[in-house]
Parts: C-alpha cells; structure tokens; sequence
C-alpha cells in the first residue's frame, strides 16, 4: 500500500501537505472576503448630504407667497443694475402637517393676511440638492414681524410658461426627503411620505438621470389646487405624468392631469434622459 499522511486533530503538528492545502484555502477565502467588501461597498449608495438644523432656529425675511405653495421669497443678491435674484422656501409644517393650519392660525392671531407682505418668520431649515425649505411650528412663535412688499420689488420674467411635459419620476414628499429623514428613500420613506402627504405637506415630483442630475417640481392639479389625495397611493413609486410645466423663480410647478399619473414599474424612472421641462412631444 502507497504510504499516505493522514491527520488526526489531536495531534500536535500537522502533516506538511495538510498545512499547505490550508494555507491555500485560507488565501483564498481573504481574496474573495476582501474582494466581496470592496464590491459590496462600491455598490452602496452615498451618504445623503441632505441636512435638518433639529433644535436650531433660524430667521427668514422675504415675501410671503400662498400660491403655489405656502413659501417665503427672499432676496439673495444685487447685480450692476440693481436688481435682485430670488431663491423661493416653501413652508413645511411641525410632524406631518403642511404650514397652512400654522398660516391660518397666524393670522387670525395678528388679525391680518400675510400673502404678499414682507415678513421675518423663523423655524427650522432643511436643505439638500440646492434647494431650501423651513419648518415653522406654532409653539415657536415664529412670526416675527410683518411688513408690505413694497420694499421688495419683485422682478416681472419671475414666471414662465413651459409648455406640456411628459416626465418619469418618483412622488416624494420635501420634509422626510431634504433632511428629515436619511436615507429618504425605499420603504421606510414611502411609509413616512405617505403620512406627510396625507397630512397635507405639498407633494414633489423628484427627476434623476444616468448622470445622476436631479430635479424637483412641485405639483398641483390642473386648476392649481392641491391633489394630494389623489397622489399618496403613487408615493415613492416610479410613474410616469403628463403635466403644464410653469417655472415661478427657482421652482417649477406641473399642474398635473391625474388621469395621466401612470407607474412604470421596475427602476425605469432612472433612465430618463433629461431633468428640464422641454415641451411634450
């Protein structure tokens, strides 16, 4: 018989072509577990820089605007003529509530409206992507000072009509997704979203493409009234919508025909070649 080593674990040493077969093994098995973490980490998706000042008040002075959503426009800059630039922050109420009950409540308690007067009003902020939002709570007391617009003069080119746009994209809503919540995606955001939405916060149509540009759109029915109701069962989810695109400063508005709203399935919400409202084909 053909002499053969033979390994009992109780032994003391192994045999020299046992060890070598381990160590063989062992090399292996660190290969693929290094090789298997560096896949795995180059697949995750990265940190969301989207921020939520928690516990931080800030002051905003601007005009105060209820259509097309509750927000405040604020001057930023000057240029050689004199003219001013404008970002606009919608307003998000405290929980999962829009501003327009902390709005309403406002201004019976001054005993005034306040669309279209200058004001100072604090809350708190969120931010991601380039664009700005502000939670106000009534226990904050944030109205601060209320004013006229006519120390603002607002630019006449604010608004400009886009024409008819058919997009694909996700229905978000703006507080879980710019900073509330992180990550504001999968399903834990659709379980919150859909709360916010139902809770009356305005609704964003969310556009991303291969190249990873992003754009927000605001959404309103056809008559410009708010149709919540009718997107919270498409939260989170890709679909596709035909909509009138209206640019008002930084923000365009898609009044949507809900008959349109249509899910595509899958991801191909993600393939979409163009972020920009051009004309529907």
């Amino acid at each position: 018989m053909d002499k053969q080593e033979f390994y009992i674990g109780w032994q003391p040493k192994s045999p020299q072509s046992f060890t070598k077969h381990v160590r063989k093994v062992i090399l292996a098995l660190a290969i693929f577990v290094i090789g298997a973490g560096f896949l795995l980490a180059r697949q995750q998706k990265k940190f969301s820089t989207a921020s939520f000042e928690f516990g931080q008040l800030t002051e905003v002075k601007g005009i105060y605007q209820q259509f097309p959503v509750p927000s405040v426009k604020v001057a930023t800059m000057r240029d050689a003529f004199g003219n001013s630039s404008y970002i606009t922050i919608p307003l998000v109420g405290y929980g999962k509530s829009g501003a327009e009950g902390t709005i309403a409540a406002l201004e019976k308690e001054k005993n005034t409206h306040l669309d279209k007067k200058e004001i100072t009003i604090k809350g708190t902020l969120l931010y991601s992507d380039g664009k700005t939002l502000l939670q106000i709570d009534k226990n904050d007391d944030p109205l601060v000072s209320v004013g006229n617009a006519a120390s603002l003069q607002l630019p006449s080119n604010t608004i400009k009509d886009l024409g008819m746009v058919d997009l694909t994209g996700e229905v978000i809503d703006p507080k879980c997704y710019f900073g509330v919540m992180k990550p504001g995606h999968g399903k834990p955001h659709r379980d919150c979203a859909i709360r916010c939405i139902a809770g009356g916060m305005s609704p964003v149509f969310y556009v991303r493409n291969e190249k990873g540009e992003h754009g927000y759109y605001l959404i309103l029915d056809e008559n410009g009234e708010k149709m919540n109701n009718a997107l919270k069962n498409y939260v989170a989810e890709p679909v596709s919508l035909k909509a009138k695109a209206v640019q008002y400063d930084d923000w365009v508005v898609l009044y949507v025909n809900k008959n349109t709203i249509k899910r595509t399935g899958g991801l191909s919400w993600f393939k979409t070649d163009d972020i920009s409202c051009r004309p529907a084909k």
